[in-house]
């Protein structure tokens, strides 16, 4: 079988849904023209308050969850939202339904706002972000869809959303992606340990690594261990332009990242990348393969502004893989 080919060939899950769990938002991005580093001057003793001159601002469709459900259309995966949203996200199901994406189970609240993320990026490509979650606070209230459903993700939502989500996911024997994000500092360490006990996956940033390992006191490699209900269980942890790690057992690889010559915004590369490893994963694919198809969505996605704006498809990531010689798949 030729190379485009092997990329193409229909995985045993291909006729069925990924369930995405997580926030559904609108992302308000500022840019500073200048470092962020270079301005925090202060005084322990005082009041600490910082400004940042921002003269371009755009406001995006966001949240990790649409994110992730955004990208899995772009390479025609099916899949089900599972999220809520505020009086003001009627037109942004509208757009996710339209694209393809099961919206059936997401819920709106007249009553509240869509969550809201005011996310502001320097000339280095730092990121501070504030947080509002509005309507994201009942996104519990609903449950994971019956839908026949070959694999599941839980990223950042309410509380009530992610531990009632796993659980299912867990009940329904469909194996899962936990990916803490921003919301990991709300859980407690029972809470965490049940997470890692459910799931088949773990996938974190660097920042995120050090915060799971300090709150459990163990090492990556120990939580890989505990992984369980997949024959590509593992951790995968996603270093930005340094590439990423694998725990898979007592197992580690690497991967470097994709280069590219026009890094425009990081705001949703870990989104793309989750929903290319899910893809990977859907269509039957070793770990190695799936990040691979993770980076290469990533990749894509950093060359535009804004979580949703970018396209590709998968020719456009077979492509990708079959000029990187890091990037053959097996």
């Amino acid at each position: 079988m030729g190379v485009c080919a092997n990329y193409l060939q229909v995985g045993k899950f291909m006729g069925k849904s990924i369930q995405v769990s997580g926030s559904i938002a609108f992302d308000t991005i500022l840019q500073f023209q200048g470092n962020f580093k270079e301005n925090l001057v202060f005084d322990s003793d005082s009041a600490l308050s910082l400004s940042f001159f921002c003269p371009e601002m755009k406001r995006e469709f966001g949240g990790c969850a649409a994110n992730i459900a955004y990208n899995l259309r772009l390479l025609d995966q099916e899949c089900i939202l599972l999220g809520s949203v505020g009086s003001d996200g009627k037109e942004y199901l509208k757009k996710m339904n339209e694209s393809g994406v099961n919206t059936d189970f997401c819920e709106i609240n007249d009553g509240l706002f869509t969550a809201q993320a005011i996310i502001t990026t320097d000339a280095k490509g730092n990121q501070l972000t504030s947080f509002h979650p509005g309507a994201m606070g009942s996104a519990g209230r609903i449950g994971i869809s019956d839908a026949i459903t070959s694999f599941g993700i839980v990223s950042p939502n309410s509380y009530n959303a992610m531990i009632r989500h796993a659980k299912e996911f867990k009940e329904k024997n469909i194996p899962f992606i936990f990916d803490p994000g921003q919301a990991l500092p709300m859980f407690s360490k029972e809470d965490i340990n049940q997470f890692i006990d459910l799931s088949s996956w773990v996938a974190v940033n660097e920042h995120e690594s050090d915060m799971l390992c300090e709150i459990l006191g163990e090492s990556l490699i120990s939580i890989a261990q505990r992984l369980t209900g997949h024959e590509t269980s593992s951790l995968i942890q996603t270093l930005g332009c340094k590439g990423v790690n694998v725990f898979i057992g007592k197992e580690k690889f690497s991967l470097p990242a994709l280069k590219t010559t026009n890094e425009v915004d990081p705001t949703g590369c870990g989104d793309a990348f989750r929903a290319g490893l899910l893809y990977g994963l859907n269509r039957g694919r070793s770990i190695q393969d799936s990040v691979k198809f993770g980076n290469a969505m990533g990749s894509i996605k950093v060359q535009s502004s804004g979580a949703q704006n970018h396209k590709t498809d998968l020719r456009k990531i077979t492509s990708i893989l079959s000029s990187n010689s890091n990037y053959f798949l097996s």
